[in-house]
């Protein structure tokens, strides 16, 4: 139930001292109801599940998911495909060919949410699939490297020319289907993969992780991404660090520490509260460049402002929340309630949506308002135009993005070699445990752990833990389905 009390009462205490100006515009834009956890659940449920939970999305053999379906879930018959791929843009169809590991791994990952928020064994069935075909198809057994795509059912790119993005993106699906089950096979091809990672792609001179090691005809080998660093942290090592076995925790925190340094020694742009995409190339530090926009920003402070909450890092919090509260102001749209994508080279805000981008700056936004609600100010509007128009009434699943006067949205392609229900179901599930938190309200998850005595977590969140139920869990011998409440999210 919504408690608007509660909300504006903690927005009194904190606007206390502002300039009276300051004051009504944040308890007036506050006013707006935040969606209730119900209400992201409802979501989850109705506007996005059902793209996910049927046969043509399960694949053959199952957990082998396609790269591509049609925007009616359906497969695609590539002698005549769909009118959404056949017109699509061509950075899409140039891959058409190629099925991507990167992909299945998202839709593990959707799974693993799906089971976490409703508890039904199916969907950990399917996230088991998905999760077993990558660590017996996917991943080298000798080397630990995990494939990028197959072609023509060939295992490409060769080894080390694979980038450390995909193999990141890898890792993704059999993270969260470890922190649900804790099994103790999968976690030995994720670390083993880390190692993979860490110990081929770190550059020393550089001190940071490069985004191949082969040298090739376009000098990628030279490529210095910001996604190499960050991607690493989102994807696996920030929700795997704390449940780990404590030695194994131990060298991960490290990671997270150097991976955090290195972001904002040589990613940060301090002044201008943002996060350059690509530097080995001095003319790309600028506005407009590959990846410079508001959700790698978002991303990237999200992902600091939590490695020093976990680390007990009080100034990497502090640099964090500060330039994501810059961001955040940079973004808003108060005139439409909604997100913008990137700042122009003149400076001014592109008001385009794009899905993901939309998203991370929801997360944002709710993960700060945990501790400063006034943070939470535009949420019911951002969130209420995501309802009404990123969803797909119709065939489900959100939109690519929405644009124009009217922010239409874009009809193209709701899967395809980047878009999965990575980003989509993410959303969902931090919208949820914010908006259940800030409403005063607990809120419940769904496990699958050896034993209730395992150590849970609330996604990238802390909180207070406390087991409601265990039951047995068929088909998942020596786990147990726990259903466990949290309180006092931070």
């Amino acid at each position: 139930m919504f408690k608007p009390f509660l909300l504006l009462s903690a927005l009194a205490l904190v606007t206390m001292g502002l300039p009276a100006q300051a004051q009504s515009l944040t308890v007036s834009t506050a006013a707006t109801e935040l969606p209730t956890g119900a209400r992201w659940l409802r979501h989850f449920n109705e506007d996005l599940l059902p793209f996910w939970n049927l046969p043509d999305a399960w694949g053959q053999p199952e957990g082998n998911f396609p790269t591509f379906r049609g925007n009616d879930g359906r497969a695609v018959d590539w002698a005549k495909p769909p009118e959404e791929l056949a017109d699509g843009p061509g950075w899409i169809k140039a891959e058409f060919g190629r099925d991507y590991v990167r992909m299945k791994s998202r839709q593990t990952y959707f799974y693993c949410v799906a089971y976490h928020l409703t508890g039904d064994p199916r969907m950990l069935e399917l996230a088991r699939a998905g999760a077993t075909f990558i660590r017996t198809k996917g991943i080298d057994p000798s080397t630990g490297s995990a494939v990028s795509y197959w072609e023509k059912g060939l295992p490409k790119p060769e080894l080390l020319a694979r980038s450390s993005q995909d193999l990141a993106y890898a890792e993704l699906g059999l993270a969260m289907y470890y922190y649900l089950t804790r099994d103790e096979t999968v976690l030995r091809d994720i670390q083993k993969l880390k190692q993979h990672i860490f110990s081929q792609y770190w550059n020393p001179a550089w001190k940071g992780l490069r985004w191949v090691v082969k040298e090739n005809a376009d000098h990628e080998e030279q490529r210095q991404e910001l996604v190499a660093q960050l991607d690493q942290v989102n994807a696996y090592l920030l929700l795997l660090t704390p449940i780990l076995p404590p030695r194994a925790r131990k060298a991960w925190t490290v990671d997270l520490q150097l991976l955090a340094e290195v972001m904002v020694k040589d990613y940060h742009e301090a002044d201008r509260h943002l996060f350059w995409g690509t530097i080995h190339d001095a003319k790309q530090k600028r506005l407009g460049a590959r990846h410079v926009d508001f959700g790698h920003t978002a991303k990237a402070y999200w992902m600091l402002e939590r490695i020093g909450l976990l680390t007990k890092d009080q100034a990497l919090v502090d640099l964090a929340t500060t330039g994501a509260a810059a961001v955040l102001k940079q973004a808003y749209l108060p005139d439409s309630g909604t997100w913008g994508s990137r700042l122009r080279p003149d400076g001014s805000v592109d008001s385009g949506k794009e899905w993901w981008i939309y998203a991370e700056l929801d997360q944002l936004s709710a993960t700060l308002a945990l501790r400063d609600p006034a943070k939470a100010a535009p949420l019911g509007r951002t969130a209420d135009f995501w309802f009404r128009r990123m969803v797909d009434p119709v065939g489900h699943e959100v939109w690519g993005g929405a644009g124009g006067p009217d922010f239409e949205p874009y009809q193209g392609p709701k899967i395809h070699q980047w878009k999965s229900g990575y980003h989509s179901a993410e959303h969902a599930l931090v919208g949820y445990l914010t908006a259940q938190a800030l409403h005063g309200e607990p809120a419940t998850l769904y496990f699958a752990p050896p034993s209730a005595k395992a150590l849970l977590r609330p996604y990238f969140f802390e909180g207070k833990a406390t087991v409601l139920s265990t039951a047995p869990l068929p088909g998942f011998p020596g786990h147990v389905k726990v259903q466990a409440s949290f309180t006092d999210l931070k």
